[in-house]
């Protein structure tokens, strides 16, 4: 930090006036003790009183000189240009190369908007690791596809443990590999790692969150390390940090479609009549759905998010064990169509409220701000004061879920005075 003032004399100056004031009534006291004064006591305790009244004085008169702005504190920009992101990627997929090409994009918007400078030290992958600790230039590693582990500063069967992470000197940690959501490893252990040395996460694998949430919390305050894990949670769609905004307000429920797979599987039911099988193969070859869809289409990935939702929004600790799951592959066409005819539509909802978390197929009004086609996501969050708050956005995608990530390492960036 450097203190500089504005007007007037500085707070040296002034602090030695007063003790050089002090002195001098010691110094008379003294005098007038010792010239044949009355020496009594009352005269001393006087003088004494006197000299410490002037202090406490003096004392208040620098406390009001700070508050009226004559004082200001200014971080040096020493902080920010000296310090530098070191970057671990762990996780080279859609969302990790995703996220290298918009830093490649904003390079230059990260420096210009927020004086923010960084480098990826190292990409971890299953089966190694590229490490250079003086920056890979991402420039390159795009250039060369899916041969990357050609690059010279691959190497074969680096893991991020304890033992790597401590010679190559990271900073932050990004956490982009895919979900394992009965034990969230490997990734809740990249995290535990990463946190234990004092390494900040940002984090788009939810498994850690919806299994671990409180245990993770507690780690990273006991290691003065900050976690970002908004791009667990409907990509995009910044819905958790939206708490912030809102802390004037109880939120008391949630609602929300959280699985693009499900909502779009409805959606051509509900448009085309189809039946779910023809729906679930048509969203498999748009790339909607994956090869084993069964953690979308039962319900199970949408119960991880919500779980994370009301941990966070609503303070509760709960885990995806403590979420009622029901599934949309026994919905058929005939109840698509009743539901139509008394003006309904059947959405695949999760619900936080009363203290329990549930994820199934529900009746909506055609109206409802929830009916949403396609595969986008929406969050509808009951407050208070401010009333129903809904959120839409896309909430699957690379660059979506990449987006997320650099919200997030802007933000802990900030805080660490990297970036202003």
């Amino acid at each position: 930090m450097e203190i500089e003032f504005l007007h007037g004399p500085n707070l040296i100056q002034i602090l030695l006036l007063v003790f050089f004031k002090f002195f001098i009534l010691l110094i008379e006291s003294y005098l007038n003790l010792n010239n044949g004064k009355k020496k009594s006591f009352n005269i001393y305790y006087k003088l004494i009183f006197n000299i410490i009244n002037y202090l406490i004085l003096s004392i208040l008169k620098i406390q009001e000189y700070i508050k009226q702005n004559e004082l200001k504190l200014y971080k040096s920009d020493f902080t920010v240009n000296s310090m530098e992101i070191k970057i671990a990627l762990i996780g080279y997929g859609n969302v990790g190369a995703s996220l290298l090409k918009i830093l490649k994009e904003k390079r230059q918007l990260l420096k210009n908007n927020f004086n923010m400078n960084y480098k990826v030290i190292a990409i971890f992958e299953y089966d190694g690791a590229l490490i250079k600790k003086d920056g890979i230039d991402i420039d390159s590693l795009l250039k060369k596809g899916d041969n990357y582990r050609e690059l010279p500063f691959w190497k074969d069967g680096i893991t991020f443990t304890n033992e790597l992470i401590s010679t190559i000197g990271i900073n932050l940690c990004i956490e982009a590999t895919p979900t394992n959501p009965d034990t969230g490893e490997p990734a809740l252990s990249h995290i535990k790692i990463a946190l234990n040395n004092g390494i900040d996460v940002v984090a788009s694998n939810k498994g850690p969150f919806y299994l671990e949430y409180d245990k993770i919390k507690k780690l990273a305050k006991e290691n003065n390390s900050y976690v970002n894990y908004e791009a667990t949670v409907a990509s995009c769609v910044p819905i958790l940090s939206l708490k912030n905004n809102l802390i004037g307000n109880t939120i008391t429920q949630i609602k929300a479609i959280l699985n693009g797979t499900c909502n779009y599987i409805l959606s051509r039911m509900t448009a085309e009549g189809i039946p779910f099988d023809i729906a679930l193969k048509e969203a498999q070859e748009l790339g909607f759905a994956e090869a084993n869809p069964s953690l979308d289409i039962d319900g199970w990935d949408a119960a991880g998010k919500l779980v994370i939702l009301a941990n966070e929004l609503l303070g509760w600790s709960k885990s995806i064990k403590d979420v009622d799951v029901r599934g949309i592959s026994g919905i058929t066409p005939q109840a698509i169509e009743l539901a139509k005819s008394d003006g309904y539509v059947i959405k695949h909802l999760a619900i936080a409220e009363n203290d329990k978390l549930l994820v199934e197929p529900r009746l909506l009004e055609r109206n409802s701000p929830l009916n949403i086609s396609g595969t986008l996501n929406v969050i509808e969050l009951l407050t208070d004061y401010a009333g129903p708050i809904v959120l839409m956005g896309r909430g699957a995608g690379g660059f979506e879920a990449a987006s997320a990530i650099l919200n997030g390492l802007i933000d802990i960036a900030k805080k660490r005075g990297y970036a202003k």
